[in-house]
């Protein structure tokens, strides 16, 4: 639950990568009961830290040393700047915390950023929307982990500042 002291955005750490992994896990059950999950808790945090760490960027929010969600981010050779990973623990949404996250990227790889989000993950796809993002292309998930249909969402500029506090995913 929300605490008392500032949220930091700092560099994610390979010790992070527990933690990530239980965000990760709980925010995707929450948004999508029900979802095939190809990977458990522990492959999950094997991965943040072996590859997502290691072949991209990752930053932490956090609060009083407790991470609060991650973002991960890099340069993909089919897509150009992406948002790799966006989770944010569900205590702490609509505090613009998500904004901060997706400001960080933008920041290290301009505005122009893309991403993938799953069809169904309505909340994340309202916030993207809110975000600047449009969908420019579906599949039908045939080539996903989960088997889910996904969207590719573009975004080609920074939001206005009056979408900074919006709900995050």
């Amino acid at each position: 639950m929300p605490g008392a002291g500032a949220i930091i955005l700092r560099e994610g750490r390979a010790s992070d990568a527990p933690a990530l992994a239980a965000i990760h896990r709980r925010v995707r059950q929450a948004a999508m009961p029900g979802l095939h999950e190809a990977h458990d808790e522990a492959d999950v945090a094997h991965w943040i830290a072996t590859t997502l760490m290691r072949e991209h960027r990752v930053v932490v929010a956090e609060q009083d040393g407790m991470p609060l969600g991650y973002i991960g981010f890099g340069e993909d050779a089919r897509h150009g700047p992406m948002v790799l990973h966006l989770y944010l623990a569900p205590a702490w949404r609509g505090q613009g915390i998500g904004a901060r996250l997706l400001a960080a990227a933008g920041a290290a790889l301009g505005p122009r950023l893309g991403l993938h989000c799953i069809a169904r993950n309505a909340a994340a796809l309202r916030f993207y929307r809110r975000q600047g993002f449009r969908v420019v292309a579906q599949s039908d998930g045939a080539g996903t982990e989960e088997g889910e249909p996904d969207l590719l969402l573009r975004r080609d500029s920074l939001p206005t500042a009056s979408n900074d506090r919006e709900p995050s995913p």
